[in-house]
């Protein structure tokens, strides 16, 4: 009995042993230590801002091969893309950070989300923002010191609601109380709400308006129907920006209710003029660019498993020791 046991727990010890010395080094894979947001300094005056994301990267334990940079500017708090860049990594070698410099044109006077995503072999490992504010750089040219324009109203008409694509009707009350106007362009952008992507992107001559005269301004544009849009506008005189407005315009049709007795309950569509909010200028604004501090959001780093030796050895020494208790009994 004694020569069993003895046996036994040399048995045990050797199984244990070659599981623990069978256990493999944890997989490398790469994270993202941090991202830089700078920009360039000497940029001429414009309504857009050349931004550079610098994300700095790390591969844990070992080198990792397969690794590509993706890198998304995104409207504040919303899914809609406004620019992106994927490059292609290739090796990172352990014990080394990796520096990687994406240039980003944005518009400005608007908040951004700066997306920085890590892929490896075509999984994502890791996923985070900072965000941006750039202020609108533009300069008043000498024609808008006698040209006083004003926007006293903007709405959205349609003359089909039922057609496919849509016809929208921009109409613009504009007032000058100065004297005769520079040239007036209204840049205009519609993005489809349920897809994120920008359906209309165009710029639009109006002509001039004479001084102390009030005018309307019709500009039209075709979308497909069925949707809801974000329409944004941005008049602008002899290149300079005098007026900016944003509105939601609902085409999507609303879910379908359905009574008590079956009936499906439809409410009759409404074509009324939908009225695009023009908000005053707010004295807080930031006059200058502000950039937050990154933030991972999602990571997707292996987790560490037990070796199979060691798996293997648990299992061996739970049979050795049933087998010796039924002996002793």
């Amino acid at each position: 009995m004694r020569r069993l046991f003895g046996a036994a727990v040399v048995l045990l010890f050797l199984v244990l042993a070659a599981g623990c010395m069978s256990s493999q080094p944890p997989a490398g894979y790469v994270t993202i230590r941090s991202v830089d947001i700078s920009i360039p300094d000497g940029q001429p005056p414009s309504n857009v801002t050349r931004v550079t994301a610098v994300p700095y990267l790390d591969a844990v334990y070992a080198d990792v091969d397969g690794v590509d940079l993706q890198v998304s500017a995104k409207e504040a708090g919303t899914d809609i893309v406004v620019e992106e860049t994927v490059r292609s990594i290739g090796t990172l070698a352990s014990g080394r950070t990796a520096k990687e410099e994406i240039t980003l044109t944005l518009e400005n006077g608007r908040g951004y989300d700066v997306w920085v995503t890590i892929w490896q072999d075509g999984r994502m490992r890791e996923s985070g923002s900072v965000n941006v504010f750039l202020p609108d750089r533009t300069v008043a040219t000498q024609q808008l010191a006698y040209s006083l324009l004003t926007v006293s109203a903007i709405d959205v008409m349609t003359p089909d609601l039922g057609a496919d694509p849509i016809t929208l009707d921009i109409i613009t009350g504009i007032a000058n109380s100065g004297g005769s106007s520079g040239d007036l362009v209204m840049e205009i952008r519609a993005v489809n709400l349920q897809t994120g992507i920008t359906a209309v992107r165009e710029s639009r001559p109006l002509g001039t308006i004479p001084g102390d005269l009030g005018v309307e301004k019709r500009v039209s544009i075709t979308v497909p129907n069925g949707y809801d849009y974000e329409i944004r506008l941005r008049l602008v005189e002899d290149g300079a920006a005098f007026a900016t407005s944003t509105g939601r315009i609902t085409l999507a049709p609303p879910p379908q209710v359905i009574l008590a007795d079956g009936a499906v309950f439809s409410p009759a569509k409404s074509t009324s003029p939908v009225a695009l909010s023009t908000p005053a200028p707010t004295p807080g604004k930031p006059s200058s660019a502000q950039v937050g501090q990154f933030r991972v959001q999602s990571s997707g780093a292996p987790t560490p498993t037990y070796s199979p030796g060691f798996t293997v050895g648990l299992a061996a020494a739970g049979l050795i020791g049933a087998g010796f208790l039924r002996r002793r009994k």
